[in-house]
């Protein structure tokens, strides 16, 4: 129920957002810095290559989603352009195989992006972005000798928008798509690759110092 909720609430407020006629204006905050802490929703994809000893088919393995916080650090280099910084402490994901559960691993996704603010719209100031996603995998427990590449790197992109509350402190939504594959190694030497391409949905609260 709160998955569906976060899921409405974001593309409400993007909707809303992206829609409103442009007034030009300024970025509110005094210094270059922007800190927003956010709800994600990790939606994963089922997705990956035949290759799996026993013969499994492709599309199979599902990756397990989940809500997890996370903490970005953007930086101004203008009032449109800027760089962000996404944390989080490791994600813990449950692996099933056509429904079954096969094991779990830890990940550790930062990700850099640079972003295009627009022009702001009354409070409204949407913008995209796009950049890279780090994943590096430990914790692995699977079934049948099965084994992750530990270091993973995938593009991503992404659109949001913040709501100005007054000159520092801000709600923010935001999308993100990622593209990213693992590498799986099975017991007899055999590899193919996992899909997970993760959207996460998010909403938070950000503080422009």
């Amino acid at each position: 129920m709160l998955r569906t909720t976060i899921k409405k609430t974001v593309l409400v407020f993007l909707m809303t957002s992206f829609g409103v006629s442009t007034a030009l204006a300024e970025q509110q905050g005094t210094t270059p810095w922007l800190v927003r802490l956010r709800l994600l929703d990790i939606a994963t994809q089922k997705s990956n290559d035949t290759g799996l000893a026993g013969g499994a088919p492709s599309d199979s393995i599902q990756v397990g989603g989940r809500m997890q916080p996370d903490v970005d650090v953007t930086y101004f280099f203008t009032p449109h352009w800027a760089t962000e910084l996404v944390l989080s402490y490791p994600v813990s994901h449950s692996v099933s195989l056509s429904g079954g559960n096969i094991g779990s691993f830890q990940e550790l996704p930062p990700t850099l992006n640079a972003q295009y603010h627009f022009d702001s719209m009354g409070k409204f100031t949407p913008y995209l972005g796009a950049g890279v996603t780090y994943m590096r995998t430990f914790n692995t427990s699977l079934v049948s000798g099965l084994s992750l590449t530990q270091n993973n790197f995938g593009p991503d992109v992404e659109a949001g928008v913040d709501y100005a509350l007054d000159q520092h402190w801000s709600l923010n939504a935001d999308i993100k798509q990622v593209f990213i594959n693992v590498g799986v190694t099975n017991g007899a030497g055999g590899t193919f690759n996992l899909h997970p391409n993760p959207t996460l949905i998010g909403v938070g609260v950000g503080y422009h110092f």
